[in-house]
């Protein structure tokens, strides 16, 4: 058995999670998103645009556009891991597989409506506008 925590406190732990998570893999983030959004970077392929990013803005290239998706990345997993704690002492109290699923599909139902779509909007305008 796993020890409990209120769904406040596994929103803190998985706001922090979320910046950690978010800092480490944003740059294959912008690649992949200008990649996406600029034709003519597409042809220089994952590995040239950042060759080309690193040259011209050197290492904090990569990060462009990065503190919109901070801000979303953080409450993203403050409502995942809340919605899922919410769920499993409210909703889904058994220690089964099957409970197991739906607090799981509170988790990301709440996610993907509360967060995700918005952050994805707004992290691609922002990107698009910075190029």
């Amino acid at each position: 058995m796993y020890a409990t925590v209120s769904p406040l406190v596994s929103g803190l732990i998985g706001g922090v999670v979320g910046a950690i998570e978010i800092s480490c893999t944003y740059p294959t983030e912008y690649l992949k998103t200008v990649l996406q959004i600029d034709k003519s970077k597409y042809n220089l392929g994952m590995l040239g645009l950042a060759k080309e990013t690193y040259r011209t803005n050197g290492l904090m290239g990569f990060y462009r556009g990065y503190t919109a998706l901070l801000m979303f990345s953080v409450p993203k997993n403050s409502v995942r891991f809340a919605g899922f704690e919410f769920a499993s002492t409210n909703i889904f109290t058994g220690k089964n597989q099957m409970n197991t699923f739906g607090c799981g599909l509170v988790a990301g139902f709440s996610e993907a409506v509360l967060v995700v779509t918005p952050q994805e909007t707004l992290k691609t305008k922002l990107i698009h506008d910075r190029l």
